[in-house]
């Protein structure tokens, strides 16, 4: 089905049903682009550590509580849903665990800041980098697959089709000149450094400049390395 016209047939409906002005419609992904994707100028692509493999879009439409046209790029993830629409629907959350996400309603309907201090990125079941809202530290070397398959000049074909239809070729994707930055950059090394309101693309490391900065998201990142083995070993 066309995601333009199932989306509108979902909000259709709740018009019809009078429950349009009720209801909180939440639209967003899972994860940045596969191979004949756009990624909006930023580096990698989904599996990649870099802000294209994590960052994806997210539209919210609730009438009288969202502001329409409202922007706000402080950090939230998916976790942050479950804890937002709980409050919505003025549900409590369970109290048998832990619930890391936040509610993130501030951020939809004002100017506010992230409700984290910080965010973590995993690279597989590994914890791969630590960022706040401007600083980003990949502790792990950041995996680019998209700039890897397109040195290679190599078709991606995926295996679980019958027919093994070759999709986009990673050298079809939207080219460099369009999205400036997207295969470029410094070279993945362990403990980079990246300024994110400066420098979106990730294309500097500036671990050298800042290590007062590498050595807080690290201390960060530590402390979480260690709530994980405590948390898998029981």
């Amino acid at each position: 089905m066309d995601l333009d016209a199932g989306i509108g047939e979902v909000l259709d409906r709740l018009k019809e049903l009078g429950l349009d002005e009720k209801t909180c419609v939440i639209f967003t992904s899972d994860n940045g682009p596969w191979f004949g994707g756009s990624t909006g100028g930023l580096r990698g692509m989904k599996a990649s550590t870099y802000e294209a493999g994590y960052r994806v879009p997210c539209i919210a439409r609730w009438p009288g509580h969202i502001p329409p046209g409202h922007t706000n790029d402080s950090p939230a993830m998916m976790m942050d849903l479950f804890t937002t629409v709980l409050n919505i629907a003025d549900v409590p959350p369970p109290d048998d665990r832990v619930i890391d996400g936040q509610d993130i309603m501030s951020l939809l309907t004002s100017d506010a800041d992230s409700p984290h201090e910080v965010t973590f990125g995993q690279a597989g079941p590994r914890l791969a980098h630590v960022r706040d809202a401007r600083w980003k530290l990949h502790v792990l070397p950041p995996s680019d697959r998209h700039a890897e398959k397109t040195a290679e000049s190599e078709t991606w074909v995926d295996w679980r089709a019958p027919d093994g239809v070759t999709l986009l070729a990673p050298f079809e994707q939207a080219r460099p000149s369009e999205h400036p930055g997207l295969l470029s950059g410094d070279q993945p090394a362990p403990m980079q450094l990246f300024d994110l309101k400066n420098d979106l693309g990730e294309q500097k490391d500036v671990s050298a400049k800042h290590p007062e900065v590498v050595q807080r998201l690290k201390t960060k990142y530590d402390t979480m390395q260690r709530v994980l083995a405590e948390t898998t070993t029981k």
